[in-house]
């Protein structure tokens, strides 16, 4: 299997699990590689001090764990920090969060980031939510990205991978359909049975991509969704490993 939505550093409101639990539960659900981008950069004001930092943590576990930027497109010489995370940091696929970074899908700034993805071909990926608002601190509550800004997002730029992360069932519908062909969502929010087999039906298994969401969400619950579920076995390689190998070129 491969996660493509994981995350290790601090998380300011509770503790969380780090590296050495995440390479544990790695192995026992048999998950071979995973995308990790930095937890702390969610709150650090500038994100590349969060990337930085995830670099150095991963060093000698490149060979399963593969490192994407969380870039802040809003914040002074951001570009100068994406090209560090490319060439200096080896990093595969970005991360956004504009609801926490507090900046729009529309904003034009993000044309540079998306012609730099084009042009390597990388993901980019945008956190629609982190946390269930009943267990986010009660003075600090962030809304979700809405579904329809990421569909959006996805057909200003039909020539990058987008892959919305923490969508809800239900939700990838509410990105327009249909879908643009480079929208992608992770499995880490859907919640309940039948919601992964309607997914495939309705979208195809190319669309969907195995996501924990760990240290957040619960890894073994996730990696259940994905190998407990009806599906047929070349749909359930697709969405356990097999499109995210193919996004990264793997």
């Amino acid at each position: 299997m491969f996660d493509i939505n994981a995350k290790l550093g601090h998380w300011p409101y509770r503790p969380v699990r780090g590296l050495d639990a995440l390479l544990h539960a790695m192995d026992e659900q048999g998950v071979a590689h995973a995308a990790v981008s930095s937890l702390s950069a969610v709150h650090f004001l500038n994100p590349q001090d969060g990337n930085d930092e995830l670099v150095k943590l991963i060093a000698t576990h490149r060979d399963r764990l593969v490192p994407f930027a969380v870039i802040r497109p809003n914040f002074a010489d951001w570009m100068s920090d994406l090209r560090i995370c490319l060439d200096a940091h080896g990093m595969k696929g970005v991360v956004l969060y504009p609801n926490y970074h507090e900046f729009e899908l529309t904003d034009p700034a993000l044309a540079a980031l998306m012609a730099t993805a084009e042009e390597l071909r990388f993901p980019v990926c945008v956190q629609a939510g982190l946390e269930d608002p009943r267990r986010q601190y009660r003075h600090y509550k962030t809304a979700d990205t809405p579904p329809t800004a990421i569909g959006d997002f996805a057909r200003a730029y039909p020539k990058v991978a987008v892959i919305a992360f923490g969508l809800k069932s239900g939700q990838p519908q509410l990105a327009g359909e249909p879908l643009p062909e480079n929208f992608y969502f992770d499995t880490s929010n859907y919640e309940f049975l039948g919601d992964l087999e309607f997914a495939v039906e309705h979208f195809g298994a190319d669309r969907v991509l195995f996501g924990s969401n760990y240290p957040l969400f619960n890894p073994r619950a996730n990696v259940d969704k994905v190998r407990c579920a009806p599906l047929e076995d070349a749909d359930r390689q697709a969405i356990a490993a097999g499109n995210a190998m193919r996004l990264l070129d793997m």
